[in-house]
């Protein structure tokens, strides 16, 4: 299972345009206010001094936001990434930086993550009601404490549910061999193996009626 500490949403429009794509392909996660420079070292109060200066409107709820997403997420944590049905699953590895080559695009405000399953993303409609309720928050970044334990769960039946998949798999492999043995063993001049795989085919027979 997965280890982390903490739990957060984060969404992929910063400043209205969907960035999936980008954060796909170079392992981050960001947010908009390009026009705010690197936030770097700066406090909650520092933040706000400066979305003033730089006419931003100064809710608090965009000041918190902005606050998570530079000072409050930590590397290990997770976050859930969130992208119409598919749900991406995100562990940060880098602390808050600022990439200036991002400023025109509208998300210089960055963090490098490792996607967990950026091949497989997970639907919607598989994770427990609690979470998919808690993934209407309209924020961009959104803290998801109080549904750690619950996703931990998720995550490990989820994984216990592929694995299965997976053996799954490998039996269905070995079906066609398993059925030679069975054949060779029928035409054996050996008396007991004889009728051991008459009574494995008898077992099948039985199975699949």
């Amino acid at each position: 299972m997965l280890d982390f500490n903490d739990l957060w949403l984060v969404r992929t429009n910063p400043e209205n345009t969907n960035r999936l794509k980008e954060f796909l392909e170079n392992d981050i996660i960001a947010i908009g206010w390009s026009n705010l420079l690197d936030l770097t070292n700066m406090s909650k109060s520092e933040i706000f001094t400066e979305l003033s200066r730089k006419n931003y409107s100064c809710s608090n709820v965009k000041l918190g936001v902005i606050n998570h997403f530079v000072n409050n997420i930590k590397v290990d944590d997770l976050c859930i990434v969130p992208n119409g049905e598919k749900i991406y699953i995100a562990k940060v590895t880098s602390p808050y930086y600022y990439d200036t080559t991002k400023v025109e695009d509208g998300y210089p405000h960055q963090r490098k993550v490792e996607f967990i399953n950026k091949e497989k993303p997970i639907s919607r409609a598989s994770l427990p009601e609690t979470i998919r309720k808690s993934l209407g928050a309209q924020n961009y970044v959104a803290h998801l404490r109080h549904r750690i334990e619950e996703f931990k769960v998720f995550l490990t039946e989820t994984e216990s549910g592929s694995e299965n998949i997976n053996l799954q798999e490998k039996l269905k492999k070995l079906l066609p061999r398993a059925l030679d043995n069975i054949k060779n063993a029928m035409d054996s001049d050996d008396v007991q193996r004889r009728f051991n795989a008459s009574v494995e085919v008898l077992r099948l027979l039985q199975k699949y009626e």
